[in-house]
């Protein structure tokens, strides 16, 4: 069977899934490939038959996943709702905003990868007295 020059792969030192270039088999070891990311050009070692069965496990479920609301906190590899969008995915990363805010990475079944406001703490009404 032939095999593609680019497949899309997890890269760990970009941290996002992008289209990587096959480089070579390791030889002697069954599924071990060396894959070169397009974006940063770093070269991984990659298990493909674990990645497969992987990705097959981790697909998020709409009935099981939290729904989004900008003021609460999520974990890293929590499936989350977007109502809204009425799409599901999974929480990939935590970031802090420019403004001190907190933030986190979502990679959506249709969206795709989305940067999500989370904490988000209600600023007081001026009419309310504190």
């Amino acid at each position: 069977m032939a095999r593609s020059k680019y497949a899309e792969r997890f890269c760990g030192y970009c941290n996002k899934l992008t289209r990587m270039e096959f480089v070579g088999e390791m030889d002697g070891v069954p599924n071990k490939v060396w894959y070169r990311c397009a974006r940063c050009h770093h070269t991984s070692l990659i298990d493909t038959g674990a990645q497969n069965s992987a990705a097959a496990d981790t697909k998020p479920e709409a009935s099981k996943a939290t729904v989004y609301q900008p003021c609460n906190s999520f974990k890293v590899g929590e499936a989350i709702f977007h109502s809204e969008w009425n799409d599901v995915g999974k929480v990939v990363s935590k970031i802090k905003t420019s403004d001190g805010g907190q933030a986190i990475v979502v990679s959506f079944e249709k969206q795709g990868e989305r940067r999500l406001i989370e904490n988000l703490k209600p600023e007081p009404s001026a009419d309310v007295p504190v």
